[in-house]
């Protein structure tokens, strides 16, 4: 089937952690739990988005060890895997994600054949088909000429750097992005990130540069900005919050799933706090994959 999205991103081993609280330098302390996950911004998207009925594939670089279970998965879910690319004399990307009792997080990350994208050519075979292409985690300038081509044959452009607007993009190439874009996706730490790089001061600012601006703000729920007008959306009640690893992922293919049904902006918003809701529930990112059904039962509690 011909995707409507096609998702760039990270797919990741996932090593979640949790503790108490954090050490300081030079001390140590217990920890709670451990356990290894699939995930990575790309590959959460893409298998969440699957699930909820959106024809997606997955552009990403993986190592010879990636798990065959982890693949399964995803077809199970219907992602088109023709872009998923294994690199010979890599190890598969691996995040280790700890948390405290709070939920606030610290990630360490091995980048593995993601970080040599920028020597591989472009995979474009499922962006030429698909509607809708989501810029995520990955090489800068990898992602720039895979954007330009992607301008040239008029497909629209989510660009979602995610954390790694802070330490892998610079001011002159998220410009760069941000200017090919139809939308850009931001929790609040990298919304001031992108104002800082474009000396600007408020994200209705940024509207000059992208036409929609998506600022998710965790249990604050999410701010819709466009040159329209601004929307807020609360954020769905979860049966509890475990885990908020891949929330935001989950968003964002809640997210899709109401453009891919031609919803209204706000509607997708509320789509989207729906699905992050249920992967909260539990640890991991693709541990409480809901269906379509699920989610949109909970998005309709949304007031």
């Amino acid at each position: 089937m011909k995707p409507f999205l096609c998702v760039y991103g990270h797919t990741n081993l996932d090593y979640i952690m949790s503790l108490k609280h954090f050490p300081e330098l030079n001390t140590s302390v217990n920890i709670q739990e451990k356990r290894r996950y699939f995930g990575g911004t790309g590959a959460n998207v893409a298998t969440i988005a699957s699930s909820l009925g959106v024809p997606t594939a997955l552009c990403s670089f993986v190592g010879p060890d990636f798990p065959n279970e982890f693949r399964s998965l995803m077809t199970s879910h219907g992602v088109d895997l023709r872009d998923l690319v294994t690199v010979d004399n890599h190890e598969t990307a691996t995040v280790w994600i700890i948390s405290d009792a709070e939920h606030n997080q610290i990630a360490y990350v091995y980048q593995g054949p993601m970080a040599e994208m920028e020597s591989m050519p472009l995979r474009l075979d499922a962006a030429r088909e698909a509607d809708k292409v989501h810029i995520m985690t990955g090489r800068p300038r990898y992602y720039l000429n895979a954007m330009k081509e992607c301008r040239m044959l008029d497909k629209k452009i989510g660009f979602d750097p995610a954390q790694e607007i802070h330490n892998v993009w610079n001011a002159s190439m998220f410009k760069e992005a941000l200017s090919m874009s139809e939308m850009f996706f931001a929790n609040e730490n990298e919304l001031r990130t992108a104002l800082r790089y474009c000396e600007r001061k408020r994200a209705e600012d940024l509207l000059d540069l992208v036409p929609i601006v998506v600022n998710t703000l965790g249990a604050k729920g999410s701010v819709i900005h466009t040159r329209n007008g601004t929307i807020e959306i609360p954020a769905a009640r979860a049966g509890a919050i475990v885990d908020t690893t891949g929330a935001g992922d989950a968003f964002r293919a809640g997210f899709y799933a109401g453009l891919f049904r031609r919803k209204e902006l706000g509607d997708c918003a509320k789509l989207g706090a729906a699905a992050a809701s249920f992967v909260i529930e539990q640890r991991g990112s693709l541990t409480n994959i809901p269906s379509w059904d699920r989610v949109e039962e909970r998005a309709s509690e949304i007031r």
